[in-house]
Order: structure tokens, then C-alpha cells, then sequence
């Protein structure tokens, strides 16, 4: 048994396990929220030509100037369209449309606002700052051919499937979604649909930790509650161990009679990461890896513990794992009254304030998950705590 640590030390041991995350190809179109595997380079200078960038004509800067201000419009370009050529001759231009291929032979845009048009000729204004190159969005003048535009590690968002799409990449390699389990233990637990009898209770962690997975972009591939029997426990785990490269466990993890989950997992040839954290709710908490890599969260069995753990925890380690960047840390001003546990890091639900400031919203206990509504997250409070100070915080949902 390993003496309990403190948080900081706990989010430490966990970042430095590491899981054989497998890569797969995933189509483009149901890439959003995955993270990039292999980097993405330019298959093409961006832009990939010289392109107008405002409606007008193209012209020659040569033949702009006080005595020459009527230009004869000889044609039209619009986006989409393969190159052409400015006609030679002084005084010649093309319309030209945003987006269109920069005539051959021209080298300045006058904008449809510059000039009056009036029987095929466009009448330049006067007083208009013409300048040789103006709106035109030079070739790879962004990015040359064969630049890394996104590098793996990157969750892909809206910009970056963009991106891809840019340079081509109907498919992307991203990393696969881990095999999860969500497994309660309790033989007290009955199923939601069921009407509990004297001694017990609906479970609803199963449900809880998996909407925040989920919420994050990690679903369970498997849910189940095991009885607390030490042979059925071991028999059973060992399967889902085998199944799944990460197990989250709720319940048996603490000194009780029939907290069977620390030696059950120490037969299955578990190394013990940590067991007891110095915090409330969750001291509990333990940490194993199996072997084969499989990481396993024995979270308590208590809701308001087992939700806070998978967010303090499981949540920021499972972005890393999967070759992404951490979590970034989040501050936030805390005001108001709240009772702090000598010795120990508490875990304060707390409430938006309205003017971006957090207040303190306690539960009863670490069984009160009703008194979580409404919560928006909770804060870190530790000994270093000052009044109206900026403390971690972490919501329910990170983005």
C-alpha cells in the first residue's frame, strides 16, 4: 500500500503512464473532435495562384496616371475560370471577379467602387490611391507547397478539418477511440428502471461517468455492475481488463470488509500507481496498470467523489494518452464562505457569481449528487488558498 499523495502528485503519476493508443484513417467528414496522428502538410502553394481579391478590373499600373483615366473593358474573368491574358495595348482591362486567376499582363485591381462605367469604358475617379500589386493575393504568398500547415497532436476543430480539406485529405489519421469500461461494484445497486426495496439504491454513476466521457469525446464501450463477491469480482474484471485499455471502477476501492477491488486487481498482476489521495471528496482514489497496459481508476463508490475524480483525473489523462496536447489549466476568481479539512485539498462545487467570478456551493456530503444542480464545476482549494484568489477550477463539461 502506498501512502496517500496529494493531488498534484497524483495528476503527475497518471500523466507519466502511457497507453499503445492505436491510429486509424477516418473519413474527413467524421473527423471533428479527434486528434491528429499524422501531420498535414501543403500539397499546393496557398494560394495557389495570383488571385483578385476585390471585384473590379485589371489593368496595367502603367497606364494609370492624370492624363490617361479611361480604360476600355476588352472581356471578363470570373472565379473559377482558367488563366487569361490581358489584352496588349494601352488603356485595355478585364473585369475581373473576388476569387478569379490575376490576368496575365496586369498588375493592379481598380475596384468597381473606383470607377464609373459607361458604354464599355470604366472611368477611373480621381483622387484614388493606385499602387502597383494592390488586392492581389499573391502565389504562396500564405503558405509554399510542402509547409506542415497542422501538426499531430492537434484536435481537429472547425479550422483544421478546413485545412485538411485544403490540402486534399479526404481521409486523416487520428487516434482511435480507447476501449473503455464503466464498471460499478455494489450489491446494493439496482438497475434506474427498478423500484428499490429496503437497502437499496439506484446506481447512477454508470450513467454519470459515462455522460462526462462522452461529453468529452471518450464513449465507453462497455458499462456493467459486478457484485461484491471477491471470486465474481475476479472472474468477471479480468474479462473487461482484457476487453479494454481503460477501465473506470466506482465503489471497492476503500478498507471495507468487502472492498474486494485493490486485491483482486493485485491477483490479476496490477501494478499499484497510488491508492489514497489527500483530498475530499475522494481520498480513496487508486490508480493500477495491468501488465498488458490497461489502465485502471478505482474511483469511490460515493457519486459526488466518483464525478469529481473522473473530472480531476480521468478526463485530463485521456487527451494526452491519445497524443494530444494537456488539458490547459483554468483559473478563476472564488468569493464567499466555505469550511476547509485541515490537511487535505478540497474539491468545492461552486457556482457562476455573474461577474466571472465563482461562489462556493457545498453539498451535504459526498452522496448529495442533487445538490450538484445547477453547479457549474468545481474549485481546487488547497493550503495556499488566499482570500478573492484565482484557485484551478474545472467544469462539468470541458470544452
Amino acid at each position: 500500500m502506498k501512502a496517500p499523495c496529494t493531488p498534484p502528485q497524483a495528476e503527475k503519476l497518471i500523466l507519466a503512464l502511457r497507453l499503445a493508443g492505436r491510429i486509424e484513417e477516418c473519413p474527413l467528414g467524421e473527423a471533428a473532435g479527434r486528434v491528429l496522428r499524422a501531420d498535414i502538410k501543403a500539397d499546393h502553394d496557398f494560394p495557389p495562384f495570383d488571385r483578385v481579391t476585390m471585384d473590379g478590373i485589371a489593368v496595367r499600373f502603367a497606364d494609370v496616371g492624370e492624363t490617361h483615366r479611361e480604360f476600355r473593358i476588352v472581356g471578363r474573368v470570373a472565379a473559377g475560370q482558367p488563366p487569361t491574358a490581358l489584352p496588349i495595348g494601352p488603356g485595355s482591362a478585364l473585369e475581373v471577379m473576388t476569387g478569379a486567376v490575376l490576368p496575365e499582363g496586369s498588375d493592379c485591381i481598380l475596384p468597381r467602387e473606383w470607377y464609373e462605367e459607361r458604354d464599355g469604358m470604366a472611368l477611373l475617379q480621381r483622387g484614388m490611391d493606385v499602387k502597383p500589386g494592390v488586392f492581389i493575393h499573391r502565389r504562396g504568398s500564405d503558405h509554399r507547397a510542402g509547409e506542415t500547415l497542422l501538426r499531430a497532436g492537434r484536435r481537429l476543430g472547425p479550422v483544421e478539418v478546413a485545412i485538411a480539406a485544403a490540402c486534399g485529405q479526404s481521409k486523416v489519421r487520428v487516434a482511435a477511440p480507447f476501449r473503455i469500461a464503466v464498471v460499478g461494484t455494489g450489491d446494493e445497486l439496482v438497475s434506474v428502471e427498478t423500484v428499490p426495496r429496503d437497502g437499496q439504491i439506484r446506481q447512477t454513476n454508470l450513467d454519470a461517468l459515462s455522460s462526462a466521457l462522452r461529453l468529452s469525446g471518450h464513449a465507453p464501450a462497455e458499462l456493467a455492475v459486478l457484485r461484491d463477491d471477491r471470486g465474481v469480482l475476479r472472474d468477471k474484471l479480468a474479462g473487461v481488463l482484457a476487453q479494454n485499455e481503460v477501465v473506470v471502477l466506482t465503489g471497492g476501492v476503500s478498507k471495507g470488509r468487502f472492498d474486494y477491488v485493490p486485491e483482486v486487481l493485485a491477483d490479476l498482476g496490477a501494478r499499484l500507481v497510488l491508492h489514497g489521495v489527500k483530498q475530499r471528496p475522494g481520498k480513496p482514489m487508486g490508480v493500477w496498470q495491468m501488465p498488458e497496459g490497461t489502465v485502471v481508476f478505482g474511483l469511490p463508490g460515493n457519486p459526488v467523489s466518483a464525478l469529481v475524480c473522473l473530472r480531476r483525473y480521468v478526463l485530463p489523462a485521456l487527451g494526452p494518452w491519445s497524443g494530444g496536447a494537456p488539458e490547459p489549466g483554468s483559473r478563476r476568481i472564488l468569493r464567499g464562505a466555505f469550511t476547509r479539512p485541515p490537511d487535505l485539498t478540497l474539491f468545492l462545487p461552486v457556482l457562476e457569481a455573474g461577474d466571472g467570478s465563482l461562489k462556493p456551493s457545498p453539498v451535504a456530503n459526498s452522496g448529495d449528487f442533487a445538490g450538484l444542480a445547477g453547479t457549474c464545476g468545481f474549485v481546487e482549494i488547497d493550503e495556499s488558498f488566499a482570500e478573492g484568489s484565482a484557485v484551478p477550477y474545472f467544469s462539468w463539461c470541458p470544452s
